[in-house]
């Protein structure tokens, strides 16, 4: 049990010592994950092979280069019990028949945040970010602890976070030139990432990010991404060549022998790494925040509508876009509320344009391109 997480996370870090290390700089958020776990850096390396690397050999060679977000991944079979007998906050979770995913207890100088399904176990503060556990059967859960430091990172300097892919267009090409990039927000099952990969098939078009952006106010308004690889599902796999390469040949025969309603079920998802299926694009981490797509459409829908409109005489979009920054997030001193009116106020010189009616790719494709201000390919 820990009762501060700047003294826990320097015991265990004290007791389980680093054997590797390696640190990426996301585009201004410069981070060092070390490990006891070797193979665990090598699947990190290879997760995040298209964004640039600190050329320090150390942790300390790192932190001379500017802050530096210090994170020990701790591979242990059975993570220890950092909580005791104290009572975890249990969030709100989807109806499932294998329970909540996680819990939390706040100590004074941070938070503790228990995994209930794969035991994995995380510590953060303001300078002290520990997971601990079977970090080599889980490293998409480490994957993503370094990508809501980020998320904090961003939040702390004034960022609304939104629950959206993005691509964008580098028109002149320029080194220091900011791509326009569109964001594309949906509800739950809308298949964001899936029109986001349809664009991709433009060779015009870089990545930006997936499920998560940071949206800054301007002028200009900014986006910025996180390194996080789609999560996509078979069904946008089958149907998109650029993608052919993620499912084996046993898997594509499998999934190819479904019905379309029993893949639009499926909960299998696989990674969609961006340098690997799309090698002459770029996986960037910031953009020029030029439009918006909210993803209002359905399976049983009519025909599909592309319209532009005013956010604020429609509110009752913004929950698509609108994403609490979770367990994995304390607000930072003298952080403003992040409220719909200051979502509104954010959008209110961004062109947002509704895509309703019944779900096509190809029509959604074709709009967002045109929101972009480029031809269709």
């Amino acid at each position: 049990m820990i009762t501060s997480i700047q003294a826990g996370v320097a015991a265990l870090r004290s007791e389980y010592p680093a054997v590797a290390g390696r640190g990426w700089d996301f585009d201004g958020f410069r981070v060092w994950v070390e490990s006891n776990a070797p193979g665990l850096i090598a699947e990190l390396e290879a997760y995040f092979a298209d964004f640039r690397t600190l050329p320090a050999s150390s942790r300390e060679r790192a932190a001379e280069g500017g802050p530096l977000t210090w994170i020990s991944a701790i591979q242990v079979d059975e993570a220890p019990d950092l909580i005791g007998e104290r009572e975890l906050t249990i969030g709100e979770y989807k109806p499932s028949v294998r329970g909540p995913k996680e819990g939390w207890l706040d100590l004074p100088d941070g938070r503790v945040v228990v995994k209930l399904r794969t035991g994995m176990r995380f510590a953060y503060g303001v300078d002290d970010h520990l997971a601990i556990g079977p970090c080599l059967a889980n490293p998409n859960q480490v994957i993503n602890f370094v990508n809501n430091r980020m998320i904090q990172w961003a939040l702390h300097r004034g960022a609304l976070l939104g629950h959206c892919s993005a691509v964008g267009h580098r028109a002149g090409g320029g080194a220091d030139e900011l791509p326009k990039t569109i964001a594309i927000a949906g509800f739950s099952g809308m298949g964001k990432s899936t029109l986001a990969l349809h664009l991709m098939n433009d060779r015009r078009l870089d990545f930006l990010s997936n499920d998560r952006v940071m949206l800054h106010a301007g002028p200009p308004a900014r986006i910025e991404g996180v390194p996080k690889h789609p999560r996509i599902n078979p069904g946008t796999i089958l149907h998109n060549p650029d993608l052919a390469s993620v499912l084996d040949e046993d898997e594509r025969v499998r999934f190819a022998a479904l019905t379309p309603d029993e893949l639009w079920q499926l909960e299998h998802k696989f990674d969609g790494v961006i340098g690997q299926c799309f090698p002459s694009q770029k996986f960037l981490l910031q953009g020029e925040f030029a439009g918006l797509v909210l993803l209002n459409w359905n399976r049983e829908g009519n025909q599909t509508h592309a319209r532009r409109i005013d956010v604020r005489e429609r509110q009752e979009l913004l929950p698509a876009l609108i994403k609490e920054p979770g367990v994995f997030y304390r607000p930072g001193p003298g952080e403003r509320e992040r409220s719909v009116e200051s979502y509104i106020e954010l959008l209110a010189n961004i062109p947002v344009l509704e895509l309703s009616g019944t779900v096509d790719f190809d029509f959604g494709r074709a709009a967002a391109l045109e929101l972009l201000g480029l031809p269709p390919r």
